[in-house]
């Protein structure tokens, strides 16, 4: 068996961190939200890499996890208060660069003064930067020009977040990798665990110690001059919140878990593409790896099989003209609402499944007295997914098959941690989602994505646009081409013509971001610049 069965959460544990129902996290994993973007979930997979990397500890090597219990894993986060306060949250800097009247002892003298004074109103903390005057002794124009440096590499500038939620392309041991509170205390506003479930894949898959080592040499250097610099601007002591377990991921191996180790591999071992540019392939692709396993996990779970006895998995057709090709648009348009639709029929399937290995559900069922019948059936439900919602809402005497329909609903129209309403945010934000009014919302590839997808599976070799479509289709199953449409729909007709639209406009759209050449014979090639 390949479940992990283990409820994490014990009687003790705080409010906050128990769901109000056990249904999408016992099939997907505890907890995904929708305000963690794409970005923010590589950022807490390096933060649960760097609490490691602090402990002396191997990355990924957690001991074994079997069905019983899974990796017995308790991070913290680095505060960086001052970091963070200098960077996002003070005005003096700016203000003092323009005092010509004082000399630069006088304004790191002030610079140090006014942060204190701001600190201490926000933290209660004392002489909190008073290090700045000893690391920049007589160099306040050099502290100007370190700030304006790490501030440019601000994530999401455009954003309107607390000073303690906002995030620097990672560099180095001392960038800020995690959200805390205004009270410098774990928070959980826009890093909902996401991250620390696909730390646990990466750790589950068969190529975690690669993954490890790139890992550790691309976002953890020592001899990286913008994370030399950041560690300047960095107190250097070590204030951290209180450890706390990972989230809880239900199956010890699958084969996302592999192929999102593998894209993480494939991007992070490029050998001419800087680290910096490294990472937004990264995020947009991992973004894209998880969306795929939710459709797997869903197709699992839920009873549609095709036949060879095999789960569905539904096919992503990828439109890559805009939405011109109508026809093609409209097909993606069925497909990402059938992605939806089969999650909340796998939540269905999960509880109407577990409710029948429940004894007090069969006996609610087989019994004759209607009030019996009820107080079974909620006992049933409330013991089995680990809720109290039915008892809450006070529902009136009702059949059991009335409770579960009702149980049902509440566990597919969740306003929260729902699967099905988090696959449009997560491809909206990592390029491969769109939605316009009048026009619908569909699967479609921006610029930036398609460079992920050719980053991220292309090698040395340049290989034809047939292969490459070929490629994309057997590890993600996207449909782009004909070729790829025709095993997609075996049963169901299509425009054959739509489809060879699109890999015209995918060859005009890669020539143009530099991926894609053309040789004498008159063959497409897709090649990556960075692999060599």
């Amino acid at each position: 068996m390949n479940a992990i069965t283990p409820y994490p959460y014990d009687a003790s544990a705080r409010s906050g961190e128990k769901p109000d129902m056990w249904v999408q996290e016992a099939i997907f994993g505890h907890r995904f939200i929708e305000e963690q973007k794409p970005y923010m979930l590589v950022l807490e997979v390096l933060s649960v890499c760097g609490s490691v990397l602090r402990r002396d500890e191997d990355l990924f090597s957690h001991g074994s996890v079997d069905e019983s219990e899974s990796e017995a894993i308790a991070t913290s986060i680095a505060k960086r208060g001052p970091l963070r306060y200098l960077l996002f949250e003070d005005t003096a800097l700016e203000q003092l660069k323009t005092q010509e009247s004082l000399t630069d002892d006088e304004k790191l003298e002030e610079l140090i003064s006014e942060l204190n004074r701001g600190y201490r109103a926000r933290t209660k903390q004392d002489n909190a930067f008073n290090y700045l005057g000893h690391k920049f002794q007589g160099r306040f124009s050099g502290l100007v020009q370190a700030v304006e440096i790490i501030r440019s590499m601000e994530i999401d500038t455009v954003s309107s977040r607390r000073w303690t939620s906002r995030f620097l392309a990672p560099r180095g041991h001392s960038a800020l990798f995690s959200d805390v509170g205004l009270s410098m205390s774990a928070d959980r506003r826009f890093f909902g665990r996401g991250g620390e479930l696909m730390y646990l894949m990466l750790s589950r898959s068969k190529n975690a110690p690669k993954a490890a080592k790139l890992i550790k040499e691309q976002f953890f250097s020592n001899v990286d001059p913008i994370g030399q610099l950041l560690s300047e601007l960095d107190s250097g002591v070590q204030e951290l919140t209180a450890d706390a377990p990972l989230g809880y991921l239900p199956l010890v191996s699958h084969e996302a878990y592999d192929r999102l180790a593998n894209d993480w591999i494939a991007i992070l071992g490029l050998p001419t593409l800087p680290p910096a540019q490294k990472f937004e392939p990264l995020f947009r692709l991992s973004a894209f790896n998880l969306v795929r396993y939710f459709m797997e996990r869903a197709s699992e779970v839920s009873e549609a099989r095709d036949e060879e006895g095999q789960p569905v998995v539904e096919p992503i057709v990828l439109d890559v003209s805009g939405g011109k090709l109508s026809d093609l648009r409209q097909r993606s348009i069925g497909q990402l609402r059938r992605v939806r639709e089969t999650i909340d029929e796998a939540v269905e399937d999960y509880i109407k499944n577990k409710l029948l290995e429940e004894p007090k559900w069969v006996r609610a069922i087989a019994h004759e007295d209607l009030d019996v019948k009820f107080n079974l059936a909620v006992d049933a439900i409330e013991q089995t997914f680990k809720t109290k919602i039915l008892s809450k809402e006070k529902l009136s005497r009702r059949s059991p098959e009335a409770c579960l329909s009702f149980f049902v609903k509440k566990a597919t129209s969740r306003s929260r941690n729902n699967i099905s309403t988090l696959i449009e945010p997560l491809g909206k934000n990592s390029g491969f989602i769109t939605a316009r009014p009048g026009s619908g919302t569909w699967f479609d590839a921006s610029d930036e994505f398609l460079e992920a997808l050719v980053v991220g599976n292309t090698g040395i070799e340049a290989i034809t646009i047939d292969a490459f479509l070929a490629r994309l289709y057997e590890k993600y199953r996207i449909v782009i081409g004909p070729n790829e449409a025709s095993h997609a729909f075996v049963k169901r007709a299509f425009d054959p013509s739509s489809f060879e639209e699109n890999i015209r406009t995918l060859e005009r759209r890669l020539i143009g971001l530099g991926y894609v050449r053309r040789l004498s014979d008159d063959c497409a090639f897709v090649s990556n610049p960075y692999a060599s």
